[in-house]
């Protein structure tokens, strides 16, 4: 319990933190607001209007006070351009970039899980050299441009798969999957080669553990070595980064939603970019960085339930 509170204090803090950096992000921002968002033809009281509207002739730490009271009920304000309440709208797009990052990081494990078990058993093999090298090209490659190849390849060219849209899951669970196998993929096939590295080089100081030598000479089959002694003990690292990766992809989403037409909470953000809306764009960063927060917060708890020796060195700490 001590430690599960040293951890919740902690939370408390950074969470305390990103909102106060969220706020001096925007409020900070060089030039007038008020004239950003009415443009540079607006009359001086039209500005005005707009400055007194969003409180913006109030010294800075009276509207930070007002921003926190709102959001500690959970008012993220209103979008200049919609009038729509920003925290209904994120949470309306919320269900596309979960699923989105879900089925990416689904396809990642899929792919790094297997593969780095077979690096590690065949290591310095054709077949482990082969995977690192295919890994490496990948990795290399920035989202945006897997994305588009994608799209040539898969969607225009071979016609498999639609380039963009989407169907909602209410509506056809494999119209859904089609819309989103190739955003997911654009993701998963970067993703997948961290988690495939770490997992190996995990594995193969596993495989020289002396447990593992006692279920070999037990004469145990590789496959049961590999998959049910030496897998677990070298997955904590993996644990470690996929949530750190989920916590990244909330932002990394940005970009391939807004390529594949998805109505999630990164295209929200660039429209509220392009849009001059602050509000939003506000909004949208203060959710994803305490999603980020949160996210890491529990991988925490996870990786320290997995390993005990986490708890009692911070207890001893």
């Amino acid at each position: 319990m001590r430690y599960l509170g040293r951890k919740l204090l902690r939370l408390v803090f950074v969470v305390a933190a990103v909102t106060t950096l969220t706020f001096l992000l925007v409020a900070l921002l060089p030039g007038d607001i008020a004239y950003l968002i009415v443009g540079d033809t607006a009359s001086p009281a039209e500005v005005e209007a707009v400055r007194q509207q969003l409180g913006l002739d109030r010294p800075i730490l009276v509207r930070y006070g007002d921003w926190l009271a709102a959001l500690a009920q959970g008012d993220l304000g209103i979008s200049l351009r919609t009038s729509e309440p920003v925290g209904e709208a994120i949470l309306g797009r919320l269900p596309v970039t979960i699923e989105l990052m879900v089925l990416a990081q689904v396809i990642a494990v899929a792919l790094a899980v297997p593969l780095g078990v077979l690096c590690a058993y065949r290591q310095n093999r054709w077949i482990d050299n082969a995977v690192t090298l295919a890994g490496f090209a990948m990795i290399s490659i920035p989202p945006f441009v897997m994305a588009l190849v994608l799209i040539f390849t898969v969607a225009l060219r071979l016609g498999w798969l639609p380039a963009t849209g989407y169907v909602p899951l209410s509506e056809s669970l494999w119209g859904n999957l089609r819309t989103f196998a190739l955003p997911a993929l654009s993701i998963a096939l970067i993703e997948w080669v961290t988690l495939m590295r770490l997992l190996r080089n995990d594995m193969i100081m596993t495989l020289q553990e002396d447990f593992i030598a006692m279920a070999r000479a037990k004469g145990l089959p590789a496959w049961r070595i590999l998959l049910r002694h030496a897998l677990r003990p070298s997955s904590f690292s993996l644990i470690t980064i996929l949530g750190l990766q989920i916590g990244a992809l909330i932002g990394g989403t940005l970009i391939i939603e807004s390529i594949f037409a998805l109505p999630g909470i990164g295209r929200l953000l660039l429209t509220g970019i392009f849009s001059r809306d602050y509000v939003v764009v506000q909004g949208c960063i203060l959710f994803i960085a305490v999603a980020y927060v949160v996210i890491n917060f529990l991988v925490d708890l996870t990786y320290s339930f997995l390993d005990p020796r986490i708890r009692v060195g911070g207890r001893d700490g």
